[in-house]
Order: structure tokens, then C-alpha cells, then sequence
């Protein structure tokens, strides 16, 4: 027999478990492949965590009959991954290019095949859902980049978490599944004489406020979001600077920036320029300071932008693609390789001290590389042809 009170008895060769389940006692007798559990220590053990299991789900009414005794069918239908997934996402505030990456990942869990009968994960009763269905999951799935795989696991990881706070599963089964391991690329500048000639193309075949938008791009370094959303009221021609806090993303306007943190951005002579011209296509229309010429509106996402304009200059030019983000990257290091201090650079685009030290160690040296290898293929060279450091023979 089990302790008195709880919930557990041996009958015959069988164990029981009661509780009290909607006002009513319920007695079920546990079974594997629709045989009895044999009333072994490991197996009484068993039983008795089951139980208080269920007297705990039962408390947070979280309890699923059918989940733990199929045969009694539909009465109280469990909680799926899928479903669970879902009510997660419910649940949080979230911008919409941060909702749009969380759906994409629940998308995939629920349709992916967790063990070899073919069953989707999303299907799967959360209680039952086991750290190796994560793995079978993503196994059937091998071309996902590193970077890909933990957003996903991110995701599954932070519902089922939610659903140990809700107390409908004691442990959670994705929170030990490890990292992928993923190289993040370099930045992909593009060199100043490619900048010049993006800007002297665009000159020459679009309407004045495209060059003279791209032309801003890579003398400021902003985000494409950023730069969508800069009002007027922000920029300080007088004081050559401008105030970056609201930005553009996926056609909804925010009055915050990717990191949520406003910062001031000072103007070259180039990107001065640039919104000089601008003033007279804008300025008096819009609050915006770069409208798409077509319609005179707000870019709302920057695909029009690239099919339009940005595609067509660089295939003109015989020019490797890149994406517009990269004016980004060659403003970056365009100040770097003119001496300009790591801290100073990182405050312009938005980054802090150490991200910006890991994105760009390569160009933060500058010139100082060559000198360093010529001193060394000096040393090398030939007696008698050794050449001044910085110069290679």
C-alpha cells in the first residue's frame, strides 16, 4: 500500500493513483502499452511523484486529463508545443520586426518532425516533449545557420520556460540544449573610391534626393531604419549635428532606435552637404527628411529602395553587391582609417566602446599593418636589398 494520503495504492500486482479532479475523486490505474505497472520500488517512486504531479497541475489548473490517462479521451485536452508556443508569444510586448522573427521561429517548431514516426514537434503534449525531440527537430533541418538555430531554440527555450512558471510541466526540457557554434561574417565595407562613384551614379541617373540620401548614408553611418525616420525637427544644420531617436522598421514608425538609446550624431562637411540639398525637396512637404521621390511619402521599407534605385547603381557599375546597411560599415572605417579614436566612432554609430573594438579590430590599426609587415619583410629580404619599413621591395 502507499503512504495514507498520498494518492498512491498497490492493488494486487497494480498501482493506483487517486485524486480529485472538477469536485470529483478520480482512481486510475497506471499502465505502459496497456499493461498494469508492476508495484516495484523504482516504479512506487514513480507513482508518487506522478501523483503529486498531478495534485500540483490540478492546483494551477493547468491539469489535462487526456494527457496523463488517454483512455479517458477528450476531457480536458492537453497542451500542445504548439499551443503553448502561442499563448507564450501572446503574452509578450514586442516590436513588430522582433514579432516577425519569434513567429518565423515558432513556425518552424511547429512543423518540424521530431522522431521517426514523422510526428511534428508542435503536435507534441508539452509534458511529453523531451530534450531529444528538440534535437531530432533540428537535425531534420541541417542547412539552418548557427545564428538561426539559437534564435529558434531561443524561443522554444523562453516558452517553456513560461510554461514551468505556470507550473503545467515541472522541468524544462529545451534549457539544455547548447549553443550552435556560428561565426558571425566580417563587416563588408565599401572602399572610399566605390562610395564616390555609388554617389556620382546616383547623381547622374535619379532624381537629387537619392543621391543626395545615399550620399548621407555614408557620411553618417546611420541605420536604414534610422535614416528613414529622421524628422527635420532633429537635425541642427547651424550646429552641425543631429539627434537620432525614432526610426522606420517594416512600414511602422517608432520613437526609438535598435539599442532604444538616443544618441547625437555630429555632421561632416559631406553629409552637410547632403541635407543642404535636401532642404529644398523636403522641408517644407514633410516631417521627414528623406521621402521616396515617387510618391513623396515615407520610405516605409527599404526592399523599394534597394530594387529601385541601389541594385540598378551598383550593376551599372560592374560593383560587387553589397546591402545598403553596408554604408554603415565604410563609414565605420572611413574614420577609423583617418586615426579617429575607437570611443569617439562607437558614440556616432550607436554601438558601445567593446561591440564596436569586436566588429571593426580589423580596420582599428589603419595604416599601421602595412608598416608592421614591411618592417618584417625588411628583416627577410636578401642581404644587401633590404628595403625602408613600409615598403616592400
Amino acid at each position: 500500500m502507499g503512504r495514507k494520503g498520498s494518492g498512491v495504492e498497490v492493488r494486487g500486482n497494480s498501482i493506483r493513483v487517486q485524486f480529485t479532479f472538477n469536485g470529483e475523486v478520480l482512481r486510475r490505474t497506471l499502465s505502459v502499452e496497456g499493461k498494469p505497472l508492476p508495484p516495484t520500488a523504482a516504479n512506487l517512486k514513480y507513482a508518487h511523484r506522478l501523483a503529486a504531479e498531478i495534485r500540483e497541475r490540478i492546483r494551477f489548473g493547468s491539469f489535462s486529463l487526456a494527457e496523463y490517462f488517454p483512455a479517458d479521451g477528450d476531457v480536458g485536452q492537453p497542451t500542445t508545443v504548439g499551443t503553448q508556443l502561442d499563448d507564450w508569444l501572446a503574452a509578450q510586448r514586442l516590436e513588430v520586426s522582433t514579432s516577425a522573427g519569434y513567429s518565423s521561429a515558432i513556425r518552424f517548431w511547429k512543423a518540424a518532425v521530431c522522431d521517426r514516426r514523422g510526428a511534428r514537434l508542435g503536435d507534441r503534449p508539452v509534458r511529453m516533449l523531451k530534450h531529444s525531440d528538440v534535437l531530432t527537430a533540428l537535425a531534420s533541418r541541417p542547412t539552418l545557420s548557427g545564428k538561426t538555430v539559437n534564435n529558434y531554440v531561443s524561443v522554444l527555450r523562453k516558452a517553456m520556460e513560461l510554461a514551468v512558471a505556470d507550473k503545467a510541466i515541472p522541468t524544462n526540457p529545451v534549457s539544455a540544449v547548447t549553443r550552435a557554434k556560428h561565426q558571425k561574417p566580417l563587416p563588408d565595407p565599401f572602399s572610399r573610391e566605390e562610395a564616390e562613384s555609388i554617389v556620382a551614379d546616383m547623381t547622374a541617373h535619379y532624381p537629387a534626393p537619392i543621391a543626395n540620401y545615399i550620399e548621407f548614408k555614408f557620411f553618417t553611418g546611420l541605420r536604414t531604419s534610422e535614416s528613414f525616420g529622421l524628422h527635420w525637427r532633429d537635425v541642427d544644420l547651424a550646429g552641425k549635428h543631429l539627434l537620432v531617436h525614432r526610426a522606420i522598421v517594416r512600414g511602422v514608425e517608432k520613437n526609438n532606435t535598435k539599442t532604444n538609446t538616443a544618441r547625437q550624431v555630429i555632421l561632416n562637411s559631406r553629409a552637410l552637404a547632403a541635407l543642404k540639398r535636401q532642404r529644398k525637396h523636403t522641408q517644407m512637404r514633410d516631417a521627414h527628411v528623406f521621402l521616396d521621390p515617387r510618391y513623396g511619402e515615407p520610405w516605409l521599407e527599404e526592399r523599394a529602395f534597394r530594387r529601385s534605385y541601389w541594385e540598378p547603381t551598383l550593376r551599372r557599375l560592374g560593383m560587387r553587391y553589397r546591402p545598403p546597411y553596408n554604408t554603415r560599415h565604410t563609414y565605420a572605417t572611413m574614420m577609423l582609417m583617418a586615426g579617429m579614436t575607437p570611443a569617439f566612432c562607437a558614440k556616432q554609430l550607436g554601438h558601445s566602446v567593446e561591440m564596436f573594438l569586436r566588429t571593426y579590430a580589423k580596420w582599428i590599426d589603419g595604416g599601421q599593418n602595412a608598416l608592421e609587415m614591411g618592417r618584417l619583410e625588411a628583416a627577410l629580404a636578401p642581404d644587401g636589398q633590404q628595403t625602408q619599413p613600409g615598403k616592400v621591395k
